[in-house]
């Protein structure tokens, strides 16, 4: 227990001369090793200079080389820290044995020197580091040392031991078994704290993995999963093992799964992090449900050197649901901005338009009447201008309650007073008041509103409001043709229906009906006049009587509007805009009113 406490504090020292260009623990642990062994090694051969001087004396050409060369290690080391290479480093080292091999060996029998014993544990001790090119290097400088005693010997004759046969093969057999176990023991020391170094950076990775709240996954060249995080708990309902192989794979969306194996593809062949949005299918809380979509963001690069084996991808996933909903919710606001800004820009065109013409009507038509010079002599030509600017002020009018009224129902201001009245005599005194129009536009107003009286419980204004509306829409938009008008009773709601045979809208124009100044076009793409407001003052009309608004049609074949109002209203109360139900007419259905007109043709 000392010794390993003393052996781990001197790797602690030795470890800041390790270059820095080595970032691998294992690598790190190499170099410290190799480091203090050749410290060690060359400051005992200093060590043994001032007993050998006291002993012996002032050494020798031969002595002076073998502590010459065992001090060469430190060198060793000292090329070591200052490149990061092994291989020098090692090459050093064996060229020290070597010089002191050949210096002992020639003091103790030369090709019979007990020390020669060494040569063959140079290339040993090079593979104790796990260095397969310093091997190769040692073991030609072992045979090199070989046959450089072998060719001292034959040129100046075997050598005198200065130890008999007895001592010098005992003690260099010794010594080399030290030797070899000194290397055994360091490598297995080595080892053994490579494994501990790895098992507690393990452990680190798996306690910083289970903190995570993103789940992280290794990914195999195939795009399967060799492992998955804790995190696959909190994110799938799944455990770790459960999305081995294909396992995450299969709960990808099917829609989504080529973008994610193109994702763990490009990552693996690129070098740089790849990012991709799928959705993952969890389980559903209930059980045995649909399974829940949730939307995940992953990261994917590829595996570094360091990875385990089999380990191609490195991928981080993590739940985007409410971030993706957060954008959503940024789009629609920014889409009901620009629909704001729309709406803006088509009021001021609109209402600059209606009011634009009839006042441009009254200012001119009152400056003839009041000039003396442009004034008509004929008294029908000055009634006539007198009609005009009337007309003119009464479509003015008409524009203006129209805004107000828009303006008082979305404030929730507009008031309504329910009172018993018939429904089907207000509905005959607002077709008599469009008669005169639907005549001159050639338009015939069918009534079916039944000889019973249809009593119920309503704003009478609001309602005559909602039927001249609707009138004067289906009239605008029929040149030529049919408008007719039905009441309907459907248990405690009274319906009331207006229908055309006019030119009819688009699908696309169905959905933006209820919106202010909206108008849509005919089948002909040529717009009509007013200012979109009607159809918006009956929605939000019937709206206030807790009622609903129906509208079928198809370009071409005319518009149904149907307006569905409770027979008692006592309980009305300012609403949100009536739910309108729009349904594009079936193509080729044939409109009643039209089929009706051909029989009488």
């Amino acid at each position: 227990m000392v010794a390993a406490q003393i052996l781990s504090i001197l790797r602690a020292r030795i470890g800041v001369l390790v270059h820095p260009a080595v970032e691998d623990e294992a690598e790190r642990l190499r170099h410290i090793d190799f480091m203090l062994t050749r410290l060690a090694t060359g400051l005992a051969a200093l060590a043994l200079v001032p007993v050998y001087l006291v002993v012996w004396g002032a050494p020798g050409g031969l002595a002076a080389l073998a502590l010459s060369s065992l001090a060469l290690p430190v060198v060793a080391a000292a090329v070591l820290s200052r490149t990061g290479r092994l291989l020098p480093a090692h090459a050093i080292s064996s060229l020290a044995l070597a010089g002191f091999i050949l210096t002992v060996s020639r003091g103790t029998g030369g090709m019979a020197s007990p020390a020669l014993i060494f040569l063959p544990l140079m290339p040993l001790a090079a593979l104790a580091w796990g260095d397969r090119g310093a091997a190769l290097a040692a073991a030609a400088i072992a045979t090199a040392t070989a046959g450089v005693v072998l060719a001292a010997e034959s040129l100046a004759g075997p050598a005198a031991s200065i130890l008999s046969a007895w001592v010098g093969w005992p003690l260099a057999a010794a010594t080399a078994i030290a030797y070899a176990t000194a290397l055994v023991l360091l490598a297995q020391g080595r080892d053994r704290e490579g494994r501990r170094r790895e098992a507690a950076r393990h452990m680190r990775d798996r306690a910083v993995l289970g903190a995570l709240n993103d789940l992280v996954t290794w990914h195999d060249a195939a795009g399967q999963v060799v492992f998955a995080s804790e995190a696959a708990r909190s994110l799938l309902g799944a455990a770790p093992e459960g999305l081995g192989g294909r396992g995450l794979f299969e709960r990808v969306h099917v829609a989504d799964r080529p973008a994610f194996l193109k994702a763990l593809a490009d990552a693996r062949h690129t070098a740089r992090p790849v990012e991709v949005r799928y959705r993952l299918m969890t389980p559903s809380p209930e059980g045995g449900g649909a399974p829940t979509v949730r939307w995940v963001e992953m990261r994917a690069a590829p595996a570094d050197a360091q990875a385990p084996d089999g380990c191609a991808v490195i991928a981080v996933t993590r739940d985007v649901s409410d971030q993706r909903q957060r954008e959503r919710e940024l789009e629609d606001a920014r889409r009901a901005a620009v629909s704001a800004s729309e709406a803006k820009d088509r009021f001021l065109a609109v209402v600059s338009h209606e009011l634009r013409t009839p006042l441009n009507a009254i200012i001119g038509f009152s400056e003839m009447l009041a000039s003396d010079s442009l004034c008509p002599a004929d008294e029908v030509r000055r009634r006539e201008y007198a009609g005009i600017i009337a007309g003119s002020g009464r479509h003015l009018l008409d524009v203006v309650n129209a805004l107000l009224d828009v303006s008082r129902i979305e404030s929730g201001n507009f008031t309504i007073a329910p009172e018993p009245f018939d429904l089907a005599a207000l509905a005959r005194e607002c077709c008599d008041m469009m008669e005169v129009k639907a005549r001159a536009a050639g338009v015939l107003i069918r009534r079916e509103l039944g000889t019973d009286a249809c009593t119920i419980v309503a704003d009478q204004r609001a309602c005559r409001q909602i039927l001249l509306n609707l009138l004067a829409n289906a009239l605008k938009f029929t040149p030529q043709g049919e408008v007719a008008v039905r009441l309907a009773h459907r248990g405690s709601h009274v319906t009331l229906t207006v229908s055309d045979t006019g030119v009819g809208m688009a699908e696309s124009d169905l959905t933006q009906l209820g919106k202010p100044f909206f108008q849509a076009h005919s089948s002909y793409d040529r717009p009509h006049e007013g200012t979109g407001l009607g159809f918006c003052v009956v929605q939000g009309l019937a709206a206030l009587h807790g009622g609903t608004v129906e509208v079928t049609s198809r370009s071409g074949e005319g518009t149904t509007v149907t307006v569905s109002l409770p027979r008692d209203g006592l309980g009305a109360r300012p609403a949100p805009a009536a739910v309108v139900e729009t349904l594009a007419r079936p193509r080729g259905s044939v409109h009643p009113f039209k089929e009706e007109m051909k029989k009488s043709a």
